[in-house]
């Protein structure tokens, strides 16, 4: 029978206008203000196409799966909970255990395994929000997965086992584990069961030289696999062997639990397949559209996932080479999808790696070339025919990626908002546009330019800028003049991210109040990241827990100063060596324009004594961080009444061991002050110009 084109349907080669319209509504899911362009797209697609009852009916179903996906998400509250449990996966570290709602459990006891059911208790608690921009938001990553708390195992009595897929992939990853060695096994698990549990190192060597994505499965697995598969069935069996692999396929996508880009690509080439065979010729663009609305429908949370979106987006660039390119050499082609491939997802990079690194980019596609063409049968080999013999193998790609990572010089390029990232698309569809009428002025130069632009932008503040950076149970402190006169960092512990995340190089000062683990945790790989021109640290504290440190350091104590800029820094504590670390703080006090902030570190209340018979009302501050996360130990009724703070921070980590901050130090400050806490507010900032503003990222005070 005739094929008939698709020009005689209703959905001629329009499966796109669905598809954005699904795009703009999921968008304002996120960002109301899109609400905006969807009622737009509405008007435009009701004055243009005959497509509007088709996409009410599209975009109704998908906000309705939306809704109801979310509504399922229904967190416990915080507590011991006693249940019966299925352990719906497990690892090395963690399980994940089912009820009536999903939990994970980082704490594995590494004896029960999929399908086993528990009597247990659990204490439960609420994911973590994201505590800055670019940060990692473990509740929005765990409700895709349909997990709405984390808990700990307390006690659990195994009443039974069931047979599930789960299980099945279980024993067959630990058949692999016992005939292959930990790095063959690792390379296994990420390319054949899309584990990814590869060394950090080897992750960054990767994303360093933007071929991450051979670390995923993705289109270029499952082409393979389909051609491996049917080239078998046609020579071996002597049967055409297409609608076979595909089923098989289809059988491997749910066995290894269905990853994002895995599943895009088993739907595309079924669809492409049904294409061939069927009655009706859907263009690739139709192909990728009825996929993404068809996931988005199914997993609608997985759609704001970064893998989900990234395998769309690369997948749109393939089809749009394609069809829009054309060179006349193949290896020209190949290295133009290359590069148009990583400027695609250029922004996701930037907002994973905050760096960027044009040798990186120079080399990706030689490296991504022939790290393809390595890999994969070299995997297929591992699966078929396992030993330990391919370790030397795999520790030599490790090593050489890790070599080339290492010669990339990627310099420090700061987050990328919402604004930014549309702005860069402009510029990007721009090009692509040039390409599409072949017209060969175009040029990458707009690209180096707006990355010039945004860096400098995002770096430079017009105000002063005091954040108190949400770094879990102890204390950092990132203090930024205007227009690059200098930045201070006080107290370094799990900071590290955020520095990064700022685009940030090189740090003026670096003090350290005192030696406690959760104030200088991070300094060792804080001078191996970052370029610290000064550290500072109490006199009364043993140099030589830092003399490995890799930078000029100078001992402060109570009655000194400095300056940077036009901002005079003054140590106003310790008054003498009280023999105690925390008493031994190093307290700070200084002033932006006409507003004073007073930085305690764990000072004491036997310094704080000090402190008021010395300074008296000069004590007095707008801005107070709250010594030792809100200890009883500090910040006793009479130092409070003489700094008379307007604003008090607490930086102090969720359901931390020590019960801070304690209720009677918050009850007094509350009499004198407003509260914020950062297990609340995430990053506290506070913007100084002619007033003062205080913005938490998460909307939180007391």
């Amino acid at each position: 029978m005739q094929k008939i084109k698709l020009s005689s349907k209703p959905f001629c080669n329009d499966f796109h206008f669905l598809f954005i319209g699904v795009v703009c509504l999921l968008l304002s899911f996120k960002f109301p203000i899109f609400i905006i362009l969807l009622f737009s797209y509405f008007f435009f697609i009701w004055k243009k196409t005959r497509l509007i009852i088709p996409l009410a009916i599209i975009i109704t179903l998908v906000f309705i799966s939306y809704s109801l996906a979310n509504y399922k998400l229904q967190p416990k509250s915080e507590g011991k909970y006693k249940d019966v449990f299925q352990v719906v996966e497990s690892s090395e570290t963690t399980l994940i255990l089912k009820s009536d709602f999903k939990c994970i459990v980082y704490d594995s006891t590494k004896t029960l395994l999929p399908g086993d059911i528990i009597e247990a208790e659990l204490q439960i608690y609420s994911l973590s929000e994201a505590s800055y921009l670019g940060d990692f938001d473990e509740k929005n990553y765990y409700n895709a997965k349909g997990i709405t708390n984390r808990g700990k195992l307390l006690n659990y009595k195994k009443i039974g086992q069931k047979m599930c897929i789960s299980r099945l992939k279980w024993h067959c990853l630990s058949y692999y584990e016992t005939r292959l060695d930990e790095k063959s096994f690792s390379y296994l698990k990420a390319l054949i069961f899309g584990i990814n549990d590869l060394e950090k190192s080897i992750k960054k060597a990767y994303a360093s030289l933007y071929i991450s994505h051979l670390l995923a499965i993705s289109g270029l697995h499952i082409n393979f696999m389909y051609y491996i598969l049917v080239k078998l069935f046609q020579r071996v069996f002597k049967i055409e062997g297409e609608k076979l692999a595909v089923g098989i396929l289809g059988a491997y996508v749910i066995f290894i639990g269905y990853p994002v880009a895995c599943l895009r690509a088993f739907l595309f080439l079924f669809l492409k397949l049904w294409n061939q065979k069927g009655r009706l010729q859907y263009t690739k663009l139709d192909i990728l559209s009825i996929s993404y609305i068809g996931m988005v429908f199914i997993f609608p949370l997985k759609a704001f996932q970064m893998g989900f979106i990234l395998s769309f987006l690369i997948s749109f660039i393939l089809i749009f080479v394609e069809d829009f390119y054309h060179g006349h050499s193949k290896i020209k082609k190949n290295m133009v999808t290359s590069y148009l491939c990583i400027l695609t997802i250029l922004p996701f990079l930037i907002n994973q790696t905050h760096t960027i690194s044009i040798l990186g980019i120079g080399l990706s596609f030689i490296l991504g070339y022939g790290m393809s063409k390595l890999l994969l049968p070299l995997i297929f080999l591992t699966l078929f025919f396992p030993n330990k013999y391919y370790e030397y193998i795999f520790k030599g790609v490790d090593n050489l990626l890790s070599y080339f990572s290492n010669q990339t010089f990627p310099f420090s390029i700061s987050h990328m908002s919402l604004f930014w990232v549309i702005f860069y698309y402009i510029i990007f569809i721009y090009i692509l546009i040039c390409m599409a009428k072949r017209r060969k002025k175009f040029t990458i130069f707009y690209i180096i330019l707006f990355f010039l632009l945004m860096n400098t932008i995002n770096k430079t503040n017009i105000f002063y800028k005091v954040t108190f950076i949400d770094v879990g149970q102890g204390d950092s402190i990132l203090i930024e003049l205007p227009f690059h006169q200098g930045k201070i960092l006080v107290d370094s512990y799990n900071n590290i991210d955020y520095l990064k995340s700022r685009g940030i190089s090189s740090l003026d000062y670096v003090i350290i109040t005192h030696f406690d683990q959760d104030h200088m945790g991070s300094l060792l790989e804080l001078s191996k990241s970052f370029k610290i021109k000064k550290l500072f640290y109490s006199s009364y504290e043993d140099v030589k827990k830092i003399s490995h440190i890799n930078a000029p350091k100078v001992a402060i104590c109570g009655g000194e100063s400095i300056s940077i800029g036009n901002v005079f820094l003054h140590f106003i504590g310790p008054l003498h060596n009280y023999k105690d670390s925390n008493s031994n703080s190093l307290v700070l006090f200084f002033k932006l324009n006409i507003y004073s902030f007073l930085l305690t570190g764990d000072m004491t209340s036997e310094a704080e004594k000090d402190l008021i018979k010395r300074y008296s009302t000069n004590l007095k501050c707008d801005v107070l961080k709250v010594g030792h996360h809100g200890s009883s130990t500090s910040s006793s009724e009479e130092f409070l009444k003489y700094c008379l703070p307007s604003y008090s921070i607490v930086s102090v980590g969720k359901n931390n061991s020590y019960g801070l901050p304690d209720d009677k130090v918050i009850n007094r400050l509350k009499t004198i002050s407003k509260i914020y806490e950062t297990k609340d507010c995430g990053n506290i900032e506070v913007l100084i110009g002619d007033s003062i503003k205080i913005m938490p990222y998460r909307s939180s005070k007391l």
